[in-house]
């Protein structure tokens, strides 16, 4: 008998009211919308480099709010 490989479906995360926060600049509509938690970066807020120290909340999901802002630009 061979084991089930459960089913990989990528969901992403880019709503339509993702999108319209997005578009409205609005970060708390955004984060609810993303499901972020209090101290991700929001996607509204990453450019360049990132300015908090190593550890924290903020250099921690950098990377992740960097790539949901891609997933929105290119929603657009």
């Amino acid at each position: 008998m061979r084991k089930r490989r459960p089913r990989n479906i990528a969901r992403s995360r880019i709503t339509p009211a993702a999108l319209a926060a997005y578009r409205a600049g609005d970060v708390p509509a955004l984060h609810r919308a993303l499901n972020l938690p209090p101290w991700q970066v929001s996607p509204l807020e990453v450019s360049g480099a990132c300015p908090w120290p190593a550890g924290t909340g903020g250099a921690e999901t950098w990377a992740e709010s960097e790539r949901l802002r891609k997933e929105l630009q290119c929603a657009e």
